[in-house]
């Protein structure tokens, strides 16, 4: 099988201003999910997909990637999907005669994955080829069956209704931590990733899916490297 990385990396961010190549511990956030993909055996090309000069520059200096096109504008906002990115990403590699089996999706916001999680997940990806997509979860504590509530009728009411009295008799729940993501090319040509029924987790410790979104997040992460 032939796997696509695509690392997505907008110029602007509402959040925390110029946060894919801002200095994490000494190196710009990008850099983190490029060395991550350069080091997978699995990865065949890496797709940097920016509208920002910054992190061209990064993955062709730095790391001595080709960028092969500045993603428009137009799917360049706040509001674009992910999953017009990729196709657009898919779409130039089809119109350069070449074609991938699966998108290795890796969102640079994610700095703290390890080569070992991506390398596993991809397996788990291989070895159920008739799945739509091989994500990285870890286990919450918030669980619909027992602390997670809906509003109804001015009242409040578990999200799934159960006669739970302690959170450890429940079944598992899951979070989508955004680190990773697997995704067969022929199913996401077909639907949105929101759409996807046959999904396999790959769970990975809690600590290592930290999402940069916010400047508290940042902190928390720059705390985290002082700490080691």
């Amino acid at each position: 099988m032939r796997f696509l990385c695509i690392i997505p990396a907008r110029r602007d961010s509402k959040g925390i201003p110029g946060k894919n190549w801002k200095p994490l511990n000494g190196k710009p956030l990008i850099g983190y999910s490029i060395e991550t993909a350069l080091a997978c055996e699995f990865i065949d090309t890496i797709c940097v997909s920016t509208n920002s000069k910054d992190c061209i520059e990064i993955a062709q200096n730095q790391y001595q990637l080709t960028v092969p096109f500045t993603r428009p504008e137009e799917i360049s906002l706040d509001t674009t999907p992910s999953h017009d990115v990729l196709i657009h990403a898919i779409e130039y590699y089809e119109n350069q005669n070449e074609s991938f089996d699966a998108i290795v999706l890796l969102q640079p916001t994610s700095p703290y994955r390890e080569v070992k999680f991506l390398s596993e997940c991809i397996q788990t990806f291989i070895e159920n080829s008739n799945c739509d997509m091989v994500v990285s979860v870890n286990e919450t504590h918030f669980n619909p069956y027992y602390n997670l509530y809906n509003e109804t009728d001015g009242f409040i009411h578990r999200s799934i209704p159960s006669n739970y009295t302690r959170r450890q008799d429940c079944p598992p729940t899951y979070v989508v931590n955004g680190s990773i993501y697997v995704i067969s090319i022929d199913s996401i040509k077909k639907q949105p990733l929101h759409s996807f029924e046959k999904v396999k987790k790959y769970i990975i410790p809690e600590k290592y899916g930290l999402d940069l979104d916010t400047l508290e997040d940042w902190a928390k992460a720059e705390l985290i490297f002082a700490n080691k």
